[in-house]
């Protein structure tokens, strides 16, 4: 029987650990989601594959009207996810310096690439991470790049004449144009992909998407189970598609360095090389914004150009005055297409219907939320949702 009350032992202490604080937000006064799992809290569709954080959110959002703000668990994580958009706006806004680290952490020794990320990176390390890269996306320096863009469109506009009679997928189609656009005002390279499906910027940029930001099990493992992924060392990036991006960038610096005459300042790619010539970045900083650049711009920008000219397909109307406002343009220029309401209107209408992700902050200090005459208290290191896509 010695045995036997062993096991009973180990049982029971196990289940206390991963229970022990499903009672944290109601302790606290906070009303908390019910049905929590030990050990699982409110993921069980995730675990299974059923369904993303997003959506979960957007459940609980819709569940719990009524309430300024609502506790729940990820896993063994107290959450608090925020109805009340004056919380949404403090969070955000007005103390934003509580609440300046993206909840999702990347280890930089697992993974340096995805370490490096400014999304990933956190404390003051992203303060000067942030210092460093604003200017690249100043106004001034998106006038710059600006004609890198009109080539690139000018590329674009062959291939739709071209293709004008043919059946095509529009998200391929914009894929093709983002991954110029990409290859272009990032690396300063022509990436082909109008002329050749096999271009390999395109297939490795694509590679670079499917086998990282598109692969459930390794999402999961990572941003719930950071010090499982610390034993596993999965980075976001396939190897081969690292490489093929570690040379490219490797070549294209070596050429500028040898061609000081024949280098152009205007793509980012430059930009990164005079930050890495003052001491501030080394290679692997360079490589990891470059690979930052591209997830980041590619897929995202690819998708969000299809629901839009899927909403002014399904909008007539809308897409004549838009079609008026662009051709009624004197000229192609930064001003005037930063001068277009209407078609700025359509796109941030199409982002707000279809949020390209959510965003889960975490507490950088011990602080309390309030709304309603009601506390949220919230310790260094808890994470808050924004329910993006059950708000919109």
């Amino acid at each position: 029987w010695d045995w036997l009350l062993v096991v009973l032992g180990l049982l029971t202490a196990f289940y206390y650990y991963l229970s022990w604080n499903l009672n944290h937000w109601k302790s606290l006064g906070v009303y908390t989601l019910p049905g929590a799992l030990p050990g699982v809290g409110h993921l069980w569709d995730t675990l299974l594959f059923r369904k993303g954080g997003p959506w979960i959110s957007c459940q609980i959002y819709h569940k719990t009207k009524g309430q300024p703000a609502v506790g729940f668990f990820t896993f063994r994580q107290p959450v608090l996810l925020l109805r009340d958009p004056d919380l949404i706006q403090v969070v955000l806004i007005k103390e934003f310096s509580s609440f300046h680290d993206n909840a999702p952490e990347v280890d930089e020794e697992v993974d340096p690439y995805a370490g490096r990320n400014p999304f990933f990176v956190q404390g003051q390390r992203w303060k000067t991470l942030r210092q460093t890269l604003t200017p690249a996306f100043s106004p001034a320096r998106m006038k710059v790049v600006f004609p890198l863009l009109q080539s690139v469109c000018q590329e674009f506009n062959n291939y739709i004449k071209k293709h004008l009679n043919e059946e095509v997928n529009v998200n391929h189609v914009t894929g093709l144009f983002t991954s110029e656009v990409v290859a272009k005002c990032a690396f300063g390279l022509d990436g082909n992909a109008f002329h050749d499906p096999n271009a390999p910027f395109y297939q490795n940029g694509r590679k670079l998407w499917d086998g990282s930001i598109n692969n459930p099990f390794l999402l999961f493992v990572m941003f719930f189970f950071p010090s499982i992924n610390k034993i596993l060392k999965k980075g976001f990036f396939p190897k081969e598609t690292l490489l093929f991006f570690e040379n490219t960038i490797k070549q294209a610096i070596d050429y500028r360095e040898k061609n000081p005459d024949k280098v152009s300042d205007s793509d980012y790619l430059q930009f990164l090389i005079n930050v890495k010539n003052k001491k501030e970045f080394g290679f692997i900083d360079v490589l990891a914004q470059c690979l930052t650049f591209f997830t980041d711009g590619f897929e995202t920008s690819s998708v969000t150009a299809s629901f839009v000219l899927y909403e002014l397909t399904m909008n007539p109307e809308i897409q004549k005055a838009v079609r008026e406002e662009v051709v009624g343009m004197d000229s192609f220029s930064y001003e005037t297409i930063s001068a277009l309401p209407l078609l700025d209107r359509v796109i941030q209408e199409t982002l707000r219907k279809y949020s390209i992700f959510a965003l889960a902050k975490a507490c950088t200090k011990d602080f309390t939320l309030e709304a309603n005459g009601q506390s949220f208290p919230l310790r260094k290191g808890d994470h808050v949702w924004v329910p993006v896509y059950g708000i919109h």
